[in-house]
């Protein structure tokens, strides 16, 4: 079973080992998800199914005692797992006998790709992707994952940044379904756009998003 202890340095959950391997990989997957909302069945179908191929998990906010849960008792959580704060979030929580620190911002690297992660709802979200693009890029990130808005999207932006909301697994909204994403990341290669799936128990169904309007 996985050994988690968050690194205070980065903030990430996972043996310094994992991290440095996650770093230096010539392909990575990531499982995304954001905004479980206390639906603790929903990431744990998620995990179950998709957890133990991928190299890393990001949660971006809103459900860290979801979080809390499935570090606890699931074996499929992959080695390496960032986690933000998001609105509905305290900045500290209890995982494993340990008080975990989560922060509002994050960054992990995946096969050489520094990737951005947070929330969303400090940066001005409905106004614009501006203000996180800008901290991503200004910290040396090609990358912006995020939640809040529980509309999952995908794109190439401008400045060669990749921006990726995973979409709620629990309360999504303009009428998309629960979802979440799988982002393969390739050292020295750019973006290639993340695959969303819907959450549905035994079943690998995925989803394209038509334009999102904040």
């Amino acid at each position: 079973m996985n050994t988690f202890k968050q690194n205070y340095l980065t903030n990430l959950i996972g043996t310094q080992e994992a991290v440095d391997s996650l770093a230096n990989m010539e392909k990575a997957r990531l499982l995304v998800v954001s905004d479980s909302h206390g639906n603790f069945n929903s990431l744990k179908t998620i995990v179950q199914e998709f957890g133990s191929e991928c190299d890393g998990m990001i949660f971006c906010g809103d459900g860290i005692e979801d979080i809390a849960r499935l570090v606890e008792i699931a074996e499929s959580v992959p080695p390496v797992l960032g986690v933000v704060e998001g609105n509905n979030d305290p900045d500290t929580y209890p995982i494993n006998d340990e008080c975990i620190k989560v922060p509002l911002s994050c960054s992990l690297i995946a096969a050489g790709h520094n990737i951005f992660f947070t929330h969303g709802h400090r940066y001005s979200l409905y106004e614009g992707l501006d203000g996180m693009k800008e901290v991503a890029s200004n910290i040396g990130c090609d990358a912006v994952l995020f939640g809040h808005t529980h509309v999952c999207f995908s794109a190439l932006t401008s400045g060669n940044i990749f921006v990726l909301n995973p979409g709620s697994c629990s309360r999504p909204r303009q009428g998309q379904p629960s979802v979440f994403a799988i982002l393969e990341v390739e050292k020295g290669k750019g973006y290639n756009d993340a695959v969303f799936y819907q959450v549905v128990p035994g079943e690998r169904k995925t989803f394209v998003p038509e334009l999102v309007i904040f």
